[in-house]
């Protein structure tokens, strides 16, 4: 019972956590706030969620989670590998991830440089044009931002919640579904397509996080996706072009 009571305390509390980063979230800036932005956010996101994931896990004796797949999590573990095409390899299986991201990120980037040379709009899922860089300065922060979410979102949204999540309700898909949609929602700044866009990404990342077992290899990966946004991209489209695809 104090096992119980326990964990649904430390769900609360999570919870909480995560509101308090959606109530004070301001995320969708005027351009002209975006160094503020940068630094609300590097204040808030790694308390939100980095700290309160590894206070919870460290609480709850669940430290190990880190580098071991939970064993709240193995029901999963099969139908996630069958999704991810997993041949029975996990190193070919995370080359092949890592292969394929690269060439869509090739491919993503020559259709948005092709269209920004031709005055068309970009084809952004989401309204985060405010948040990109235009400076070097700027764009040392967005990479700063990408390499820390990918850590802290990962601990927070592909561990620790729904680990918790999975023990107060015996249900280990809930927690996956209840992360993700609060992962999603994290993202309403966005508008509706960024919603969709960042439930996708929560989706394809937790496929990952279960086929491989390793959190380390999420966080690169959702690491990896942010600098691709955030810091590539930018750097090889005019921001204008990018800033025209808002509405």
């Amino acid at each position: 019972m104090g096992v119980a009571f326990l964990d649904a305390f430390l769900l609360i509390a999570l919870i909480g956590a995560y509101l308090w980063y959606i109530r004070g979230d301001r995320s969708g800036c005027a351009p002209a706030d975006r160094i503020a932005s940068y630094r609300r956010w590097m204040r808030r996101a790694p308390l939100a969620f980095g700290a309160s994931a590894l206070v919870a896990l460290l609480v709850a004796g669940r430290w190990e989670t880190i580098g071991v797949l939970p064993t709240e999590f193995a029901p999963l573990v099969p139908t996630a590998r069958r999704l991810a095409g997993f041949g029975g390899d996990i190193l070919q299986l995370k080359l092949a991830v890592l292969a394929g991201f690269a060439g869509g990120a090739v491919i993503g980037l020559g259709i948005a440089w092709w269209r920004a040379h031709r005055g068309k709009r970009q084809l952004i899922a989401g309204k985060f044009a405010a948040l990109l860089p235009r400076t070097p300065g700027e764009t040392g922060w967005t990479a700063t931002l990408g390499i820390t979410a990918g850590v802290v979102e990962e601990l927070f949204f592909r561990l620790a919640l729904p680990l918790f999540a999975a023990r107060v309700t015996g249900n280990p898909v809930l927690g996956v579904i209840l992360a993700t949609a609060l992962f999603a929602y994290a993202h309403r700044y966005q508008g509706w397509a960024g919603v969709a866009a960042s439930a996708l990404v929560g989706v394809t990342v937790a496929i990952l996080y279960l086929a491989t077992g390793q959190l380390w290899f999420a966080m690169l990966v959702h690491a990896l996706l942010n600098l691709n946004a955030l810091v590539l991209r930018p750097l090889l489209v005019p921001v204008s072009s990018s800033a025209a695809s808002r509405s």
